[in-house]
């Protein structure tokens, strides 16, 4: 089920650990972040989290206003257990809106998951060296 964002789950987020290559996504200075603008997935303990909007946006890239963007996170210890697409279909049929979303080209893992999902890669840029790629529904 869809949750707002506690005190006590964003204290839980920040101190989740990514493995590498995955670190880049962990959020331990990210609390007045979590707070101010995401959302969680429980399903009898904390699963992931989300935002939506130009939150989950990465600059440089010129967004259109087309789709809704949105970003997840999944609890590290769920990744690679086939959590993801349970996770996944809980937030699309939450937010109801086509989507777009914005992953890092070397991540495989999710970049499948998307792809099951009904998401087609439609675009890709350099953010420093770091090559994204952006899916839509």
């Amino acid at each position: 089920m869809i949750k707002n964002m506690t005190e006590a789950y964003a204290k839980e987020i920040i101190t989740w650990r990514y493995a590498k290559p995955y670190d880049v996504y962990c959020m331990k200075d990210a609390y007045d972040e979590l707070m101010k603008r995401y959302q969680v997935v429980y399903e009898d303990e904390l699963i992931g989290f989300f935002c939506t909007g130009r939150d989950a946006q990465v600059p440089p890239y010129g967004y259109n206003e087309d789709f809704l963007d949105f970003g997840i996170g999944l609890k590290p210890e769920l990744c690679g257990n086939g959590y993801g697409e349970i996770f996944m279909r809980e937030i699309i049929e939450y937010i109801d809106n086509p989507l777009r979303l914005t992953v890092l080209a070397w991540n495989e893992r999710a970049r499948k998951l998307y792809l099951k999902l009904g998401f087609k890669d439609v675009d890709q840029f350099y953010r420093g060296e770091r090559l994204f790629v952006i899916m839509t529904q």
